[in-house]
């Protein structure tokens, strides 16, 4: 409830603004319509089109507002110094996952300002319908502090000043709303309680590009919601200079073909005249990636190589689909209109005229904190020269046709039978999405051919964790080879890391394993890197190589002792608690291992009871959980438990069977290994019997026995932990306490002290911390104090355990050496209990 209140204040102090409301009424007169030469529509307007002035505007809705020009609000332009510019030739490293639409904020845009939606870390999906609260963002100073601010001077932002366009977009979702409303009336058929906040509210968010300034404002009026967008940009034919204010410097805009002759693109240009496109080129707006005259030349001298060894030109077509016509080499590269790449979001895909072929357009961060733009994996050396009728964009290389989608060319590329083969077998193909974005490592068959014989056939009959092998090399994003420098890294679609590198030498190297032998292979939905070598990574290992691998050693060779290899190695989606090579050096341990011996049966027991079938993962377990494993369904019991005092909900120790699991989540194939303490072994008695059956308890036997105590200890439905006094304990009894455990009822009383309510394995006991109680709750009224002095002692109220972990199937039993009689009641402020979750 204070979060709300204090969320309302932000939204009052802030300058949200609300018409026809508590908040006030806003000024109408500061806004106006579309401006013609910039919008998304001028991408198709004639060539010499004049400036667009306020009376040439249409109006728009009489409720628009714009936000950008309220009283007081000033945008904050950040400060870049000596930042490179976007035509810089630009070293990208480190992770280049990028998301379609937008750059992971652990580099940050500098083109844009994050918001409050964007989530810190790793990736991000930005949705540029979410808006953040202004005044927090850095893009709205109006609220909170901004009128505080202003009274320092007025700053005039670059936007405000001359040659500045404006683009306006208005949209309505007050019919989707309604028609939700409504249908959500209808099936639940009751009144539909007032909205505070539907009276009236706006919200709004603004962010800026070195070139650009954008607030989207969206206006719920009455539960009609309605969104607002208002662009301003140099003019076409203008550009600011640092620190100006408007677009004060105009460029020479020239026509296309002298533009392209001013950029050394003359080879391109050259083409264009030899095959008689002049007149379109003239006469219509266009938007160029020219090749560099270097690309081109070095095009061309592998064509003429390619026609020496191969004469026949319908042979040349069906041997190589990248072969052109001279004309639809032009094409595949021109597209329609004005296209600024600084307008466009990462992944987006454009068309080209060359049978509406594609053009993949992505953007990587560098570590100069800017972005390396690529068309179809070819990097764009110099972006958005303008000329008179088009843009043109000089591109570091020579684009083929993409017409193939990433399956396409795994299906059609003999190299790639074998990828294929496996993808079909485990159904992954089908994974593939025409409208995704994906980068695919094919393994050649070459590179299944340096398996094992017996690895590659299961491989190829979709065995052998074949699904995990094969996606470890695809990504859910498209990673071109020129934005690998250096030691850079990705992620798969399972999440994983890797690894690349440019070596020296130039050579692409993935997973310091495999190299990769031709690269940026473009299609529809992404790209393909062709590589020598398959990557079997960790998490496909057999679960007995994974054992090996994590140095688990003695338990992989119980394995291999009962004859177990292939039965452990062929589990898919299982759980293995492995004991590590510690476990088995402690006296328990040794003692089971000898009383096995040989014996094969025995050894399979004791290897199935530490395997579950069905995969757990740590964030999947929880306290007290029941896990039937391989060994008859014999359970093993999970129990969590809080370390910390207060943040007794965040943090914690996990056991099975009260050993402690001190290794998580490695994974397998298809599976999952933790690794434990102790080794496991099943309990047989109930915590009555267990007392029955040990000596050390006889005295503790003769006080419960006929009493309520007795029945609570044998209950098979239980999860309790009985703190059980040794004869020694109550030896040491003077003769008034002992007086009281002859009498039933009050030994009764006495006793419930001593069966706390939750399974307490000594391994889930926290140190004590100085302020803190750590409060665990009995069957009676008392709860105890508990935690972990010095190294290995448990203290539990004024006792000290002598011996623990003796596990019933109801529970467990610990030694005490006290007895706790009855308390007066104090509360204890600094308390919290230990089983709180």
């Amino acid at each position: 409830m204070l979060w709300k209140a204090f969320v309302f204040g932000v939204l009052l102090a802030s300058g949200v603004r609300a018409r026809n409301s508590l908040f006030g009424p806003q000024d109408d007169s500061l806004f106006s319509s579309w401006s013609d030469l910039a919008t998304a529509e001028s991408r198709n307007q004639p060539r010499d089109v004049e400036p667009v002035t306020e009376r040439d505007r249409e109006p728009l809705s009489p409720d628009y507002k714009d936000p950008s020009q309220r009283k007081n609000e000033k945008p904050v332009v950040p400060s870049q110094p000596n930042k490179p510019s976007f035509d810089e030739s630009l070293i990208p490293g480190g992770v280049i996952d990028i998301p379609a639409g937008g750059f992971p904020p652990i580099f940050g845009d500098p083109f844009r300002i994050p918001t409050l939606n964007e989530r810190p870390g790793g990736i991000f999906d930005f949705d540029s319908d979410e808006l953040g609260l202004p005044g927090f963002n850095g893009q709205n100073p109006g609220g909170l502090f901004g009128n505080f601010f202003s009274s320092l001077g007025e700053v005039r932002p670059w936007w405000k000043g001359p040659n500045v366009c404006i683009e306006r977009e208005e949209s309505t979702d007050d019919e989707t709303e309604e028609e939700g409303r409504e249908s959500s009336k209808n099936e639940t058929e009751s009144e539909e309680v007032p909205n505070f906040f539907s009276t009236s509210i706006s919200l709004s968010n603004c962010h800026q590009t070195p070139a650009k300034y954008e607030c989207v404002t969206k206006v719920n009026n009455h539960g009609v919601v309605k969104t607002f967008t208002v662009r301003y940009k140099c003019c076409y034919g203008y550009a600011r200079q640092e620190g100006s204010i408007g677009c004060n410097r105009r460029v020479e805009l020239k026509p296309l073909l002298q533009t392209l002759s001013d950029l050394n693109a003359n080879e391109f240009k050259k083409l264009i005249e030899d095959n008689g496109l002049v007149d379109r080129f003239k006469n219509e707006n266009l938007t160029v990636f020219a090749p560099l005259d270097q690309s081109m030349n070095e095009y061309n001298d592998k064509m003429n190589q390619f026609n020496d060894l191969n004469p026949n030109p319908q042979r040349k077509k069906r041997d190589l689909k990248n072969i052109l016509s001279s004309d639809e080499l032009v094409w595949n590269h021109v597209t329609d209109g004005f296209v600024d790449l600084t307008e466009l979001i990462n992944e987006e895909i454009i068309h080209n005229e060359n049978q509406n072929n594609s053009i993949r357009i992505n953007n990587y961060p560098t570590q100069n904190y800017d972005r390396l733009v690529t068309a179809n994996c070819k990097r764009i050396a110099k972006a958005n020269n303008l000329a008179s009728n088009g843009i043109v964009h000089l591109v570091d290389g020579v684009m083929t046709p993409v017409g193939e989608s990433v399956q396409d060319i795994i299906r059609n590329d003999k190299r790639l039978s074998s990828l294929l083969q496996v993808l079909e077998s485990t159904d992954l193909l089908k994974k593939f999405k025409d409208e995704g974005h994906y980068t695919v490592f094919a393994p050649t068959n070459e590179a299944f051919d340096k398996l094992e014989q017996s690895t590659r056939d299961k491989l190829l009959r979709g065995e052998a964790c074949a699904k995990s092998i094969i996606s470890h090399h695809v990504t859910a994003h498209t990673v071109c080879s020129v934005a690998i420098i250096g030691n850079s890294t990705t992620h798969n679609v399972d999440g994983n890391v890797l690894n690349m590198e440019r070596t020296l030498d130039d050579q692409l190297i993935l997973e310091n394993k495999a190299k990769i032998i031709e690269t940026d292979i473009m299609g529809t939905n992404g790209v393909v890197h062709l590589i020598d070598t398959i990557i079997i990574p960790e998490s496909a290992l057999f679960i007995n190589d994974a054992l090996k691998n994590e140095k688990l050693t003695k338990f992989q060779e119980i394995i291999e002792k009962a004859g177990l290899t292939d039965e452990i190695n062929n589990l898919d989606n299982a759980t293995v608690f492995a004991p590590s090579d510690e476990a088995f050096e402690k006296e328990g341990a040794k003692k089971i291992l000898e009383e096995i011996g040989d014996d094969k049966e025995k050894l399979k027991e004791l290897v199935r009871y530490h395997t579950v079938q069905g995969k757990m993962q740590s964030c999947d377990m929880n306290n007290n959980a029941l896990l039937k494993t391989l060994d008859n369904d014999r359970p093993l019991r999970i129990n969590l438990y809080s370390t910390l005092p207060i943040f007794s909900n965040i943090l914690f120790k996990a056991t099975v069977n009260c050993a402690r699991i001190s290794g998580f989540d490695e994974k397998t194939c298809g599976s999952v290994i933790h690794e434990v303490n102790k080794v496991l072994v099943p309990p047989k008695k109930t915590i009555l019997e267990v007392v029955k059956s040990d000596p050390k308890y006889s005295k503790i036997q003769k006080i419960i026995e006929g009493t309520e105590i007795e029945e609570i200890l044998g209950q098979e439905n239980r999860t309790i932990t009985f703190l059980a006094p040794t004869d020694e304990t109550l030896a040491a009894l003077d003769e008034d306490q002992l007086k009281s455990l002859e009498d039933k009822e009050k030994a009764v009383e006495i006793l419930k002290t001593h069966i706390l309510t939750e399974i307490l394995c000594c391994s889930g006991v926290g140190p004590q911390t100085w302020g803190f109680n750590s409060l665990v709750p009995t069957l009676s009224e008392q709860n105890l104090q508990i935690g972990r002095t010095g190294t290995h002692q448990i203290r539990i109220g004024r006792g000290v355990v002598t011996s623990c972990d003796n596990l019933a199937t109801n529970g467990v039993v610990h030694s005490i050496n006290e007895v706790f009689f009855p308390q007066r009641h104090v509360a204890n402020v600094g308390g919290y209990f230990l089983f709180d979750f």
